[in-house]
């Protein structure tokens, strides 16, 4: 039932093919996070440590939800958008909250599943650098990031009638959402 409820909720006409199979993947746990990785025997456990510094195993819904250094990018888009909540232990089950967050209305729905979407494709973005070029940006530099491609992607298929500067204050209030 929850995974036929996700199915018709993952698919959004303004994110690209390939942000969408990764969340599908985030969903099923089979991203190659080093929990995964140390399972399949492809690193050993020495080499388990979140990129995060945070000392514990980057499983995936450490990375994207627990994590100090990850984790706290959630607080920041929670205030960007005017809320105040807790965080579920589930990638999952945090999806679900955050797409209903804002109501039941479809264009509140698709603008957050836009910035959910942005969100943790950001944030995977970060590890895979963090990793592989040994660089990092700090949380703040993410959270604009996360505000910059969710504007994209939202002006390149719809004719929204603001500026970037205005979604960048306050995006749902700019709506009229909140």
């Amino acid at each position: 039932m929850l995974l036929t409820r996700l199915i018709k909720l993952l698919w959004h006409k303004e994110v690209p093919l390939k942000v969408l199979i990764f969340a599908w993947r985030l969903f099923r746990d089979q991203l190659p996070t080093k929990n995964n990785l140390i399972r399949r025997n492809i690193i050993n456990l020495d080499s388990s440590s979140c990129v995060g510094r945070c000392g514990s195993l980057e499983t995936v819904n450490h990375l994207f939800l627990r994590c100090s250094t990850f984790g706290a990018v959630w607080y920041h888009i929670y205030s960007w958008l005017g809320w105040h909540t807790t965080i579920p232990y589930e990638a999952v089950n945090h999806f679900i909250q955050f797409n209903y967050g804002g109501g039941v209305s479809k264009l509140r729905q698709s603008i957050l599943h836009l910035i959910w979407f942005a969100t943790v494709w950001e944030i995977w973005k970060e590890r895979n650098n963090r990793i592989f070029n040994a660089k990092e940006c700090s949380i703040a530099v993410l959270v604009d990031k996360i505000k910059l491609l969710s504007y994209r992607w939202l002006m390149a298929k719809t004719d929204c009638p603001f500026n970037y500067h205005s979604w960048w204050l306050r995006p749902l209030t700019l709506l009229g959402m909140f």
